[in-house]
């Protein structure tokens, strides 16, 4: 009996031992597993690096894409029928305003125009002859009218006449280029027909059109350069911007006059305008740091003050081979270069200094 006591004292005494170094233990386990638990945590932020940027003014420039054009372009048409007697000016020579380029045969017109001052001298002696027989009673008032009427019925078939002669001489109605010749030596040309092709290449256009979204940044008067794919390029100022769109494009006609002295320039060659715009605040990142958010627009990923990621959407100013020039961004941020794309707004970010990228500040 007293042996059965005693192993059961033993067995209690030593379950309570154990309770007891459970406890114990178990408490250090728990507050180790706590610190573990808390470092862990920290060790799971996302670490990114990054660069300080400050905005600075980017002035940019606007390049429309076009061709040259003649500032003049002009058919010279006849103004009387005939046949062509002479043709003075070779294609492509140069010449002055009033030089003919057309010579109509005159035939029987300059037969019919002294016939036609001799008549203008007929009727004014009627007319003096009437009105003095007038003046002294010879003659009613309405005779010496009529005889005034006749006279300058004539005086009027004569200008006629003059200008009719004047018409067989096809002239240049500007000093310009005789770029093309519809007709020879005893053609025909009838009241309207072409004799040939005026070009006037000084100054010259340059003509393009313009998005809807830059057109407002041009003005007429604004100083720009043309570049030709031959290789000239051109200081010249805007002289037209359309206030109507093309229906089809919903493009703005832009024209440009550049000077061309020595009309070595020529119409219908490729060319761009480049007219230089206001300057913006913009950023000089890196092309790699471009991304889309879920939404999908393009723009960057920063860090701010709290080492919280934010987007910012991105406008392209331009792009060079040092980088991209954008604006949308604050004037200060710190720009994710390494990482940004295992991020997302507003997630807390482990920060380091890149001291690595491309871009400067």
């Amino acid at each position: 009996m007293k042996r059965s006591y005693l192993i059961a004292l033993i067995i209690g005494a030593v379950f309570i031992v154990w309770i007891g170094l459970g406890l114990i233990f178990g408490n250090d386990d728990s507050q180790t597993a706590q610190k573990d638990g808390s470092a862990g945590a920290q060790e799971e932020l996302v670490g990114v690096r990054v660069i300080k940027l400050t905005a600075q003014p980017k002035r940019t420039s606007i390049v429309i894409r076009g061709r040259t054009e003649a500032k003049r372009a002009v058919k010279v048409r006849a103004e009387t029928a005939g046949n062509i007697a002479d043709l003075p000016v070779e294609k492509g020579q140069f010449v002055k305003k009033g030089d003919t380029l057309c010579k109509i045969s005159v035939n029987a017109r300059q037969a019919r125009l002294d016939e036609a001052r001799a008549l203008v001298q007929q009727r004014r002696l009627e007319y003096d002859a009437a009105r003095k027989l007038a003046a002294k009673g010879y003659r009613s008032e309405t005779q010496a009218a009529g005889t005034k009427a006749a006279y300058d019925a004539s005086k009027a078939q004569l200008k006629q006449m003059e200008v009719e002669l004047g018409n067989t001489d096809i002239v240049a109605p500007f000093d310009g280029i005789f770029d093309d010749r519809d007709v020879e030596i005893g053609d025909f040309l009838a009241i309207g027909q072409p004799c040939g092709l005026m070009v006037q290449l000084d100054p010259l256009k340059v003509t393009g059109q313009v998005a809807e979204d830059k057109v407002s940044n041009l003005q007429v008067g604004t100083t720009g350069m043309a570049r030709l794919v031959t290789g000239e390029k051109v200081e010249g100022k805007i002289i037209f911007v359309a206030k109507t769109a093309d229906a089809a494009t919903r493009t703005f006609r832009v024209e440009m006059e550049v000077p061309n002295p020595d009309r070595k320039m020529r119409s219908g060659v490729t060319a761009e305008i480049v007219v230089p715009s206001q300057p913006v605040m913009a950023h000089l990142v890196p092309s790699s740091v471009i991304s889309l958010n879920d939404q999908g627009v393009i723009g960057v990923r920063t860090v701010d003050d709290n080492d919280r990621v934010q987007f910012y959407e991105a406008q392209l100013v331009d792009d060079t081979p040092e980088g991209l020039w954008v604006s949308g961004l604050p004037e200060t941020v710190r720009l994710i270069t390494v990482g940004q794309d295992y991020v997302t707004k507003g997630q807390k970010v482990r920060v380091e200094l890149d001291s690595k990228s491309g871009a400067s500040s």
